[in-house]
C-alpha cells in the first residue's frame, strides 16, 4: 500500500509497547513508514508531571533510532497553542501537498469520542483513520462510531467486523478497523516502577533507558510533581 502513518501520544515516556503497535501496523498496512508525533501541549491533560517536549522526543529518537521505518515527527512542538489533532493533521497535509493522505492511528475509545474532539469529524479530509482496538472485540464501537458520526457510510444490516475491514465514509476520506497483536503496558505503570526504583528492563528499548537513565535527576523531579496519565 505505502504510505506514511502517524502515531500520536503524550508519551510520557514512550516504551515497548508502542513501538511494536508501530511495527504492526506498519506491518499490516504495507506502510513505508510510521512516524511517532508526541503531543506539545495536551489540550485536556494537566501539564504537571509531564516530561519537556525536548526529553520526549530525545527519548522517542533513542527508542525508535534502530528501526529503518520508524521515526519521530515534531511538527506539534512547532506549533503554539493547544495541540488539537485537526490542526496538526491539516497542518501535516499543507506541508505535504501532493502526497497521499496519511493513515492516523486510534484507539477505540478516542475513536467513539471523536464527535467530543475540536473538528473530530473532519480529520477524514486530513488523514485515513486507523482504530486498532485493544484485547476483546471492539469492532462494534467501529460499526456504532461510523453510523453515528456519519450516516448512511454503513448498511444497517451490516455485521460486526471480526477482522480488518475499510469503511468509505460519507463526505470523503476513510476508516479501518485493524486488529493487531498489542503488548500491555501502559506509561502510567512505567512512571511507577520508576518512582518506586524498580526494573523497566524489558518495557523499553534500552537505547531510550539510557537516555531516561542519564538524566534521571530532571525525570524524577518531573513524575513526582503530580500523576497524570
Amino acid at each position: 500500500m505505502g504510505g506514511t502513518g502517524l502515531l500520536g501520544g503524550t508519551f510520557n515516556p514512550v516504551h515497548n509497547g508502542h513501538v511494536r503497535h508501530a511495527i504492526e501496523v506498519a506491518e499490516a498496512l504495507g506502510l513505508e513508514r510510521v512516524m511517532l508525533m508526541p503531543c506539545a501541549t495536551p489540550p485536556h491533560k494537566e501539564s504537571a508531571g509531564l516530561l519537556p517536549f525536548g526529553l520526549r522526543v530525545d527519548l522517542l529518537r533513542a527508542a525508535v533510532g534502530h528501526i529503518p521505518f520508524l521515526g519521530v515527527e515534531t511538527l506539534e512542538g512547532e506549533l503554539d497553542g493547544p495541540s488539537y489533532t485537526w490542526r496538526t493533521l491539516r497542518e501535516w497535509a499543507r506541508r505535504h501537498e501532493g502526497e497521499p493522505l496519511p493513515f492516523f492511528m486510534m484507539g477505540a475509545e478516542s475513536f467513539a469520542a471523536l464527535d467530543t474532539w475540536k473538528h473530530g469529524l473532519e480529520l477524514p479530509h486530513f488523514a485515513h483513520l486507523v482504530m486498532v482496538p485493544r484485547n476483546g472485540d471492539d469492532g462494534s464501537v467501529f460499526h456504532e462510531s461510523i453510523r453515528a458520526f456519519w450516516p448512511g457510510s454503513i448498511p444497517p444490516d451490516c455485521d460486526v467486523p471480526l477482522g480488518r475491514e475499510t469503511v468509505n465514509l460519507k463526505g470523503g476520506g476513510m476508516c479501518t478497523f485493524l486488529p493487531v497483536p498489542r503488548l500491555d503496558i501502559s506509561s502510567t505503570f512505567i512512571r511507577a516502577r520508576w518512582r518506586s526504583g524498580r526494573s523497566l528492563a524489558g518495557l523499553m528499548p534500552e537505547a531510550e533507558l539510557a537516555v531516561l537513565t542519564r538524566r534521571a535527576a530532571e525525570v524524577s523531579d518531573c513524575w513526582a510533581a503530580a500523576r497524570v496519565r
